[in-house]
Protein backbone atom coordinates (compact mmCIF):
# COMPACT_ATOMS: atom_id res chain seq x y z
CA UNK A 1 0.00 0.00 0.00
CA UNK A 2 2.68 2.63 0.62
CA UNK A 3 3.99 1.27 -2.76
CA UNK A 4 0.64 2.85 -4.01
CA UNK A 5 0.87 5.81 -2.06
CA UNK A 6 4.86 6.32 -3.59
CA UNK A 7 3.36 5.58 -7.23
CA UNK A 8 0.29 7.72 -6.63
CA UNK A 9 2.72 10.91 -5.89
CA UNK A 10 5.11 10.69 -8.40
CA UNK A 11 2.28 10.81 -10.97
CA UNK A 12 1.07 13.81 -9.10
CA UNK A 13 4.56 15.30 -9.49
CA UNK A 14 4.40 14.78 -13.59
CA UNK A 15 0.86 16.35 -13.62
CA UNK A 16 2.42 19.41 -11.86
CA UNK A 17 4.94 19.67 -14.29
CA UNK A 18 2.90 19.82 -17.18
CA UNK A 19 0.63 22.07 -15.93
CA UNK A 20 3.46 24.62 -15.26
CA UNK A 21 4.74 23.98 -18.68
CA UNK A 22 1.10 24.48 -20.00
CA UNK A 23 0.49 27.76 -18.11
CA UNK A 24 3.48 29.53 -19.79
CA UNK A 25 2.36 28.18 -23.04
CA UNK A 26 -0.78 29.73 -22.66
CA UNK A 27 0.96 33.09 -20.81
CA UNK A 28 2.87 33.51 -24.10
CA UNK A 29 0.38 32.22 -26.79
CA UNK A 30 0.28 36.13 -27.91
CA UNK A 31 4.23 36.33 -28.24
CA UNK A 32 5.71 36.62 -31.19
CA UNK A 33 8.30 34.34 -31.71
CA UNK A 34 7.98 31.80 -28.73
CA UNK A 35 8.24 28.33 -29.26
CA UNK A 36 6.36 25.87 -26.68
CA UNK A 37 7.97 23.26 -24.87
CA UNK A 38 7.12 19.29 -24.25
CA UNK A 39 8.36 17.73 -21.34
CA UNK A 40 10.66 13.89 -21.55
CA UNK A 41 9.90 11.41 -18.92
CA UNK A 42 11.65 8.54 -17.98
CA UNK A 43 10.87 5.75 -15.73
CA UNK A 44 12.49 5.65 -12.13
CA UNK A 45 13.49 2.29 -10.28
CA UNK A 46 12.76 -0.07 -12.98
CA UNK A 47 13.38 -3.53 -12.21
CA UNK A 48 12.56 -6.50 -13.62
CA UNK A 49 10.06 -9.21 -12.68
CA UNK A 50 10.41 -13.11 -12.82
CA UNK A 51 7.82 -15.45 -12.20
CA UNK A 52 8.83 -19.22 -10.01
CA UNK A 53 8.41 -22.36 -12.99
CA UNK A 54 8.91 -25.85 -11.64
CA UNK A 55 12.43 -27.96 -13.67
CA UNK A 56 11.05 -31.31 -13.09
CA UNK A 57 14.83 -31.95 -14.67
CA UNK A 58 16.80 -30.54 -12.06
CA UNK A 59 14.18 -30.84 -9.69
CA UNK A 60 13.90 -27.33 -8.64
CA UNK A 61 12.11 -24.29 -9.43
CA UNK A 62 13.59 -21.66 -11.91
CA UNK A 63 13.04 -17.77 -12.94
CA UNK A 64 11.48 -16.94 -15.45
CA UNK A 65 11.07 -13.65 -16.86
CA UNK A 66 7.90 -11.85 -17.45
CA UNK A 67 9.16 -8.04 -18.11
CA UNK A 68 9.61 -4.80 -16.48
CA UNK A 69 8.16 -3.31 -13.85
CA UNK A 70 8.18 0.52 -13.54
CA UNK A 71 7.56 1.85 -10.61
CA UNK A 72 7.55 5.38 -11.47
CA UNK A 73 8.07 8.17 -14.07
CA UNK A 74 9.65 11.54 -13.21
CA UNK A 75 10.81 14.36 -15.52
CA UNK A 76 13.75 14.19 -17.22
CA UNK A 77 14.02 17.17 -19.19
CA UNK A 78 12.33 20.15 -21.40
CA UNK A 79 12.48 20.44 -24.55
CA UNK A 80 11.63 23.11 -27.05
CA UNK A 81 9.20 22.20 -30.07
CA UNK A 82 11.06 24.94 -32.77
CA UNK A 83 8.72 24.47 -35.66
CA UNK A 84 7.37 27.63 -37.98
CA UNK A 85 4.58 29.53 -35.69
CA UNK A 86 1.77 30.87 -37.92
CA UNK A 87 2.84 34.31 -39.95
CA UNK A 88 0.73 37.25 -39.52
CA UNK A 89 0.92 40.46 -42.07
CA UNK A 90 1.28 43.90 -40.10
CA UNK A 91 2.48 45.95 -42.83
CA UNK A 92 5.01 47.57 -40.57
CA UNK A 93 8.28 48.56 -42.39
CA UNK A 94 10.19 47.28 -39.34
CA UNK A 95 8.62 44.01 -38.37
CA UNK A 96 10.55 41.43 -40.18
CA UNK A 97 9.59 37.28 -40.42
CA UNK A 98 11.75 34.35 -40.86
CA UNK A 99 9.74 31.69 -43.02
CA UNK A 100 12.03 28.98 -42.87
CA UNK A 101 15.04 28.20 -41.07
CA UNK A 102 17.59 30.22 -38.77
CA UNK A 103 17.30 33.28 -36.02
CA UNK A 104 18.21 36.55 -35.53
CA UNK A 105 21.25 37.84 -33.76
CA UNK A 106 20.72 40.03 -31.41
CA UNK A 107 22.90 42.11 -28.69
CA UNK A 108 21.90 42.27 -25.32
CA UNK A 109 23.04 43.17 -21.95
CA UNK A 110 26.85 42.75 -23.56
CA UNK A 111 25.87 39.50 -24.83
CA UNK A 112 24.52 37.95 -28.63
CA UNK A 113 21.45 35.89 -28.42
CA UNK A 114 19.13 34.64 -30.95
CA UNK A 115 15.70 34.62 -32.14
CA UNK A 116 12.65 34.02 -34.01
CA UNK A 117 10.70 37.21 -32.81
CA UNK A 118 10.63 39.75 -35.50
CA UNK A 119 8.21 42.22 -33.57
CA UNK A 120 11.19 44.92 -33.98
CA UNK A 121 10.68 48.41 -33.03
CA UNK A 122 13.15 51.37 -33.65
CA UNK A 123 14.68 53.38 -30.65
CA UNK A 124 15.62 57.13 -30.47
CA UNK A 125 18.99 56.22 -31.67
CA UNK A 126 17.35 55.03 -34.88
CA UNK A 127 18.14 51.32 -34.51
CA UNK A 128 16.01 48.42 -35.04
CA UNK A 129 15.46 47.14 -31.55
CA UNK A 130 13.61 44.03 -29.58
CA UNK A 131 10.59 45.24 -27.52
CA UNK A 132 13.24 44.61 -24.43
CA UNK A 133 16.07 46.67 -26.00
CA UNK A 134 18.29 43.56 -27.88
CA UNK A 135 19.40 45.19 -31.14
CA UNK A 136 19.20 43.80 -34.40
CA UNK A 137 22.61 42.90 -35.85
CA UNK A 138 23.48 42.59 -39.31
CA UNK A 139 25.79 39.33 -40.74
CA UNK A 140 28.97 41.39 -39.60
CA UNK A 141 27.71 41.91 -36.43
CA UNK A 142 26.86 45.44 -36.32
CA UNK A 143 23.67 47.04 -35.25
CA UNK A 144 20.96 47.46 -37.77
CA UNK A 145 19.98 51.29 -38.69
CA UNK A 146 16.27 51.79 -39.58
CA UNK A 147 16.47 55.31 -41.76
CA UNK A 148 13.36 56.05 -44.65
CA UNK A 149 11.73 53.78 -47.19
CA UNK A 150 13.84 50.98 -45.40
CA UNK A 151 13.26 47.62 -47.30
CA UNK A 152 14.53 44.24 -46.88
CA UNK A 153 14.40 41.25 -49.44
CA UNK A 154 13.65 37.87 -49.40
CA UNK A 155 17.48 36.93 -48.74
CA UNK A 156 18.00 39.73 -45.88
CA UNK A 157 19.39 42.44 -47.94
CA UNK A 158 18.33 45.85 -46.64
CA UNK A 159 18.11 48.82 -49.67
CA UNK A 160 18.14 52.22 -49.62
CA UNK A 161 15.00 54.60 -51.28
CA UNK A 162 17.71 53.61 -54.47
CA UNK A 163 17.59 49.86 -54.28
CA UNK A 164 21.41 50.19 -53.17
CA UNK A 165 22.18 47.78 -50.77
CA UNK A 166 23.28 48.86 -47.11
CA UNK A 167 23.92 45.69 -45.30
CA UNK A 168 22.34 42.46 -44.92
CA UNK A 169 20.47 40.80 -41.93
CA UNK A 170 22.17 37.93 -40.54
CA UNK A 171 19.76 34.49 -39.74
CA UNK A 172 22.00 31.77 -38.40
CA UNK A 173 21.06 28.33 -37.30
CA UNK A 174 22.05 26.66 -34.14
CA UNK A 175 23.24 23.26 -32.97
CA UNK A 176 21.55 22.35 -29.75
CA UNK A 177 19.86 25.69 -29.32
CA UNK A 178 18.25 26.57 -25.61
CA UNK A 179 15.89 28.76 -24.81
CA UNK A 180 16.61 31.69 -22.60
CA UNK A 181 13.86 33.47 -21.02
CA UNK A 182 10.53 33.30 -23.51
CA UNK A 183 12.07 34.03 -27.01
CA UNK A 184 15.84 33.86 -26.78
CA UNK A 185 17.62 31.55 -27.35
CA UNK A 186 21.81 29.80 -27.05
CA UNK A 187 23.24 27.70 -29.01
CA UNK A 188 26.68 26.26 -30.38
CA UNK A 189 28.39 26.58 -33.59
CA UNK A 190 26.30 29.57 -34.92
CA UNK A 191 26.63 29.12 -38.80
CA UNK A 192 24.85 31.02 -41.59
CA UNK A 193 21.36 29.43 -42.72
CA UNK A 194 20.52 29.05 -46.20
CA UNK A 195 17.02 27.65 -46.34
CA UNK A 196 15.11 30.59 -45.34
CA UNK A 197 13.04 33.74 -46.62
CA UNK A 198 12.76 37.52 -44.94
CA UNK A 199 8.94 38.82 -45.37
CA UNK A 200 9.41 42.48 -44.15
CA UNK A 201 5.93 43.61 -43.05
CA UNK A 202 5.31 40.24 -41.11
CA UNK A 203 5.27 38.98 -37.54
CA UNK A 204 5.81 34.80 -36.89
CA UNK A 205 3.58 34.59 -33.98
CA UNK A 206 3.84 31.38 -31.03
CA UNK A 207 3.46 28.14 -32.37
CA UNK A 208 0.98 27.33 -29.26
CA UNK A 209 -2.08 25.48 -30.19
CA UNK A 210 -4.51 27.41 -27.47
CA UNK A 211 -7.10 24.46 -27.91
CA UNK A 212 -4.77 21.53 -27.46
CA UNK A 213 -2.77 23.19 -25.02
CA UNK A 214 -6.40 23.84 -22.93
CA UNK A 215 -7.33 20.10 -23.63
CA UNK A 216 -4.12 19.07 -22.33
CA UNK A 217 -4.95 21.26 -19.40
CA UNK A 218 -8.04 19.29 -18.53
CA UNK A 219 -6.43 16.19 -18.97
CA UNK A 220 -3.08 16.61 -16.90
CA UNK A 221 -5.87 18.44 -14.10
CA UNK A 222 -8.14 15.38 -13.96
CA UNK A 223 -5.03 13.04 -13.94
CA UNK A 224 -3.73 14.84 -10.85
CA UNK A 225 -7.21 14.46 -8.74
CA UNK A 226 -7.51 10.84 -9.61
CA UNK A 227 -3.98 10.49 -8.82
CA UNK A 228 -4.53 12.77 -5.11
CA UNK A 229 -7.55 10.51 -4.76
CA UNK A 230 -5.57 7.79 -4.82
CA UNK A 231 -3.02 8.64 -2.00
CA UNK A 232 -6.54 8.84 0.07
CA UNK A 233 -8.04 5.78 -0.69
CA UNK A 234 -4.28 4.04 -0.09
CA UNK A 235 -4.07 6.10 3.21
CA UNK A 236 -6.76 4.93 4.45
CA UNK A 237 -6.47 1.11 3.68
CA UNK A 238 -3.16 1.98 5.57
CA UNK A 239 -5.08 3.20 8.65
CA UNK A 240 -7.72 0.06 8.54
CA UNK A 241 -4.62 -2.11 8.51
CA UNK A 242 -3.07 -0.66 11.22
CA UNK A 243 -6.07 -0.75 13.17
CA UNK A 244 -6.94 -4.17 12.55
CA UNK A 245 -3.53 -5.19 13.70
CA UNK A 246 -4.00 -3.45 17.07
CA UNK A 247 -7.17 -5.15 17.79
CA UNK A 248 -5.51 -8.57 17.56
CA UNK A 249 -3.50 -7.52 20.87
Amino acid sequence: MTRGIYNAAMGMLVDMAKLDRIANDLANVDTAGYKQDREAFRAYLRREVFRQEPDPVESRTKKVPIGPLEYATVLDEVRTDLSQGPVEKTDVPYHLAINGEGFFRIEFNGGEYYTRNGEFTVNSEGYIVTNYGGYLLDENGERVRFFDDFTVDEEGYVRDAYGNIVTRIGVYNLENPEKFGNTLFTGENPSPSENFRIMQGYVEKSNVDALKAMVDMISAMRHYELSQRAVTVNDELNGKLINSLASLK
